[in-house]
């Protein structure tokens, strides 16, 4: 029987009860960064060669940005659906609105119950008619996450015995455009769940992992999203102030499976009251620059080279269904 996020029990043939130590979801502070980089090093590479998952305090981001954010999503998110499909997600340049059922992440829902909005610029098209105050909030918190994404990178190559600027340097466009990269920040909303809902293969978000180099992500205190470990999925409940950073695909075929790009899901919640309230996020899927080419660093051509937004475009298409 599953106790927490960190143990379970399980009774072996002898009927006698043993502990099994799951790993957590390490806490890495970001304080003081010039004066502590080798001990920053060292915690973000065994959390993403072990877990794969890691949350980040004072890191840097002023939370009244985040707030705005969660702000000005709500107010789109709660518009009229007629409304919201007037802003449809764009197939070529990955921004706009995308509704329930359009994205399935997992080949066994029949249903995943969530809606969300794409950008990749400040240029990029945002629902200035109906909910003006969207574009500024996002441009302002994406600021702050590409450079804790450059600060990150730079850890990352380091713990990976590469030159600092190694990973950094081929994502010199982060949030600049899909004709350069294609990160995107995404608004998600996880709306009320009614009884019809609430049946076999519907959940918020299916299994999946991420497809670019790392994802930042930024919670409410719902909780629901699960990671995991082994055989055993462990809740990423939310912690207060801290970024939650995950590994994707293309971080994973760089360092040869040294760092995996964990799975994931956001399910149904068990209690009524939480089923009937609204779950948001913000994530910020970081890619490398287009043309830049992943393969093995170490030379073992464990995975087939791939180029950063060919991979994207192929992972997209397969999860989007118009």
């Amino acid at each position: 029987m599953r106790l927490s996020a960190s143990h379970y029990y399980t009774v072996c043939s002898q009927g006698i009860l043993i502990q099994f130590v799951m790993p957590e979801i390490p806490v890495v502070d970001l304080s003081n960064m010039d004066l502590h980089k080798d001990r920053i090093t060292n915690e973000l590479d065994k959390a993403f060669s072990t877990v794969g998952f890691v949350y980040l305090k004072n890191h840097g981001i002023d939370q009244e940005k985040v707030d705005n954010l969660f702000k000005a999503s709500r107010n789109f998110f709660q518009l009229p659906e007629n409304v919201k499909k007037g802003y449809p997600r764009d197939r070529e340049n990955f921004d706009g609105y995308t509704g329930r059922d359009q994205e399935i992440l997992e080949d066994s829902s029949s249903h995943e119950v969530r809606e969300s909005y794409d950008v990749t610029s400040a240029t990029s098209r945002y629902p200035d008619d109906s909910t003006p105050e969207f574009r500024l909030a996002t441009c302002e918190l994406a600021k702050s996450l590409r450079q804790l994404t450059t600060n990150l990178l730079k850890f990352m190559a380091v713990g990976l015995g590469l030159d600092e600027d190694y990973l950094s340097s081929r994502h010199r466009y982060v949030f600049d455009g899909v004709d350069k990269n294609g990160t995107m920040l995404r608004s998600l909303y996880y709306p009320s769940l009614t009884g019809d809902d609430i049946q076999p293969g519907v959940v918020r978000c299916g299994e999946h992992s991420d497809y670019g180099t790392i994802t930042l992500l930024l919670q409410d205190d719902m909780g629901g999203l699960e990671v995991l470990s082994g055989k055993e999925w462990v809740a990423a409940t939310p912690i207060a102030g801290t970024v939650l950073v995950n590994l994707g695909d293309l971080m994973q075929f760089w360092t040869s499976d040294r760092y995996v790009a964990t799975v994931h899901r956001v399910r149904v919640p068990e209690l009524e009251i939480q089923r009937r309230s609204a779950r948001q996020s913000i994530a910020f899927f970081v890619q490398p620059d287009n043309g830049v080419v992943i393969s093995s660093l170490d030379g073992s051509g464990k995975h087939q080279p791939v180029e950063s937004l060919s991979y994207l475009k192929l992972r997209l298409s397969e999860a989007y269904k118009y």
